[in-house]
């Protein structure tokens, strides 16, 4: 193992791990993660990819709430294609790659960092567009505007570069994670303000959501009977929108399932005296919530699903052959047609 004094990494009273020596130390950690987050990554990056080309080229996809959509795929895309890759490595490299290449592990821990905040502040965003679409119509062209929502989605990564900046004043900071064996955020740094870190960034946003999902339900409940009558003349417009308030409340739920773990570590092994498999297994599932999304839309969004279909059939080829057998079943028609005629006259 590598000499823990010499090397300028987080949790000093942890192993530190050389090249495979984590691999051969704890094969039942290593394994299973590598497994696990490989899939996450490959799986997550081809999702949220597709969530961008679903967006870009379906009409019925492009409206407001869409941006935020695309800001969190994008989001989760950084952790996918970056920083799970990454985490391989650190499990695989250990402290030696990252002591190669100065900053590096920085670098990493900052962008995670800035592409949960993002993830998070979207899904929050998507929560309180619908609860406005659902139960205050009226003022849903005022706040679901254009301008507003792209407006929000800077705000959302300059929020993550702030908080990323406040390592340079010395609170806070990213480094590699002895238990966890990853670069991520330095919990151990200032206690305090991982405290304050998790309250307003994780626990308030997650409370609120929350909040507004039980307004959405509480009003469809109160209103079943109004919401029959309506669904009668108007039978796709209003289910339309509960439907996709119930996609974006799984969103909200699956990030929250990944993340509190996390959250609740983070606060309260204050003393860093949790075993390594803990660490190791609550990071690597809070990793897990921007590979599920895409998975999300095509099971509970009809739209989604169309558009998810067009693409995989275009890129597999498959369109072209729908089109030429559609051409030879009008073909065979109108043969058939010509014939029935010829018979009768």
């Amino acid at each position: 193992m590598v000499n823990n004094e010499t090397t300028p990494f987080a949790n000093a009273d942890s192993d530190v791990y050389g090249r495979l020596e984590f691999l051969q130390d704890k094969p039942h950690i290593v394994i299973p993660s590598i497994v696990i987050v490989s899939i996450a990554s490959v799986a997550g990056t081809f999702g949220n990819i597709l969530i961008l080309i679903a967006v870009a080229t379906h009409k019925k996809l492009r409206n407001t709430e869409s941006i935020f959509i695309v800001n969190l795929a994008i989001s989760d895309m950084f952790v996918t294609a970056i920083a799970d890759p990454m985490n391989i490595v650190a499990k695989l490299e250990g402290v030696d790659f990252f002591n190669s290449i100065p900053k590096l592990c920085q670098i990493i821990g900052s962008i995670c960092t800035i592409s949960c905040v993002g993830s998070l502040m979207s899904i929050g965003s998507l929560s309180f567009i619908r609860y406005i679409h659902i139960c205050h119509q009226k003022l849903y062209s005022k706040f679901s505007t254009k301008r507003n929502c792209i407006c929000l989605c800077v705000g959302f990564y300059t929020l993550g570069v702030f908080l990323v900046l406040l390592n340079l004043a010395g609170i806070g900071d990213h480094q590699f994670d002895r238990k966890a064996v990853l670069c991520i955020w330095d919990r151990m740094a200032n206690h305090t303000f991982t405290i304050v870190f998790s309250i307003v960034l994780v626990w308030v946003p997650m409370i609120l959501i929350g909040v507004c999902y039980s307004l959405i339900f509480y009003y469809v409940y109160q209103h079943q009977k109004h919401m029959r009558t309506y669904a009668i003349n108007n039978p796709l417009q209003k289910q339309v929108k509960v439907k996709v308030g119930k996609t974006f409340f799984i969103v909200y739920a699956v990030f929250s399932v990944c993340w509190i773990p996390y959250a609740l570590t983070i606060v309260v092994d204050h003393n860093n005296s949790f075993s390594q498999e803990a660490h190791s297994y609550i990071a690597m599932w809070a990793h897990l919530h921007p590979s599920v999304n895409w998975i999300v839309y095509y099971t509970t969004h009809i739209h989604f699903r169309k558009a998810f279909n067009d693409v995989l059939c275009f890129c597999l080829g498959l369109q072209k052959r729908r089109r030429e057998g559609k051409g030879d079943k009008v073909n065979m028609s109108n043969i058939e047609s010509a014939a029935t005629n010829k018979t009768n006259m």
